[in-house]
């Protein structure tokens, strides 16, 4: 489920795409978040690049503490690309639900 901040302001694709200088100099600037939307729904996000960072070191720390969760666990012992295969699937379904 997708949940945006009452603070994001939303733009729609076409604005966003004209204005889009703009935008990227308020993100990069004002630490803003601008959701981008496309027919109504929520579509992507302009963030800050350090909030990039951190939400890509988060989620490594959760790979890796998942891996080994399941080797702590006894579970069988699967391949660096199985497992990142399985994760990916675990974070589909995750934001699908």
């Amino acid at each position: 489920m997708c949940t945006v901040s009452v603070m994001d302001e939303t733009y729609p694709l076409v604005q966003a795409r004209n204005e889009l200088g703009q935008l990227v100099n308020r993100v990069r600037h004002g630490h803003e978040t601008i959701v981008i939307s496309d027919y109504g729904s929520p579509a992507a996000a302009l963030i800050p690049i350090d909030e990039l960072a951190e939400l890509r070191r988060l989620r490594d720390e959760h790979d890796i503490a998942e891996a080994q969760r399941r080797k702590d666990g006894g579970g069988p012992v699967i391949g660096h690309d199985e497992l990142m295969a399985e994760l990916e699937a675990d974070d589909t379904h995750a934001a699908a639900s």
